[in-house]
């Protein structure tokens, strides 16, 4: 018997909100980074970076899954939803601790964006992965393929853009790197929400699980979705020493 796969919508305005996540984490994280180039003291500004770009893509990917309309309850495994996190964290660790030094090579910077890409990617498929509903899940590989391409092809544009010389005397750049780098978050996930399939089946799985109190909802991630990008700014303000703040303002 052939499967009826389940129309997809966005709302739109959610779409938006994501974006702007995504880009103000990115602006916030290259923020962070920008420092270790200029020679701040490496760890902790390092996980700060990584901890911060890790959160916006997480809170990111959970606001385009409120988002998702499938005319469907929907609940999200406790475990899985808070592993998928440290995918992106680790993946923006590795990333920047390749690029957070005053001077870079090309193997650095294509290194940096299949880090960042590879982080965002494995976030959103674990993200995935924790979904709970009364329907099957499958992938369309090759989309999938793309999606990832997608994350690591832009992470690595934006990572270019904030090590580059060429970049030196362009203005706003931060903000342009934020925008490009920022972007890569999004626009996997929906190449990646292309890939999806999902198949009614029409049990009461689902049902028994909210019952039991199993599963959590997403609205939870959309009320926690600025706290957990902004804890990170407020975090680099308490970190950030005398001799930084006058570095920035001679920048």
């Amino acid at each position: 018997m052939e499967q009826t796969h389940l129309p997809m919508h966005h709302d739109p305005f959610l779409v938006g909100v994501s974006f702007l996540v995504a880009i103000f984490a990115s602006y916030a994280a290259l923020a962070v980074i920008n420092r270790l180039r200029k020679g701040a003291a490496g760890g902790n500004w390092l996980w700060l970076g990584a901890a911060t770009f890790g959160l916006g893509v997480w809170a990111m990917h959970f606001i385009a899954m409120t988002a998702l309309q499938l005319d469907m309850m929907v609940g999200y495994d406790p475990l899985l939803t808070l592993v998928s996190v440290f995918f992106a964290i680790l993946g923006a660790a590795a990333a920047f601790k390749l690029v957070g030094k005053t001077t870079v090579n090309l193997a650095e910077v294509l290194g940096s964006g299949f880090f960042l890409g590879a982080g965002i990617g494995t976030m959103h498929y674990v993200g995935m992965m924790a979904m709970r509903l009364d329907a099957t899940l499958s992938f369309d590989l090759p989309m999938v393929a793309v999606s990832v391409l997608v994350a690591v092809v832009l992470g690595t544009f934006g990572i270019w853009t904030l090590t580059s010389p060429v970049f030196d005397r362009v203005p706003f750049r931060h903000l342009i790197t934020a925008i490009i780098t920022g972007s890569a978050i999004p626009f996997m996930h929906y190449t990646a929400m292309l890939a999806a399939r999902f198949s009614q089946t029409g049990s009461e799985a689902m049902h028994t699980m909210v019952a039991t109190g199993n599963l959590i909802s997403l609205n939870v991630f959309l009320l926690l979705a600025v706290a957990v990008v902004g804890l990170p700014m407020f975090l680099t303000s308490l970190l950030e020493t005398p001799a930084d703040r006058a570095q920035e303002v001679e920048a």
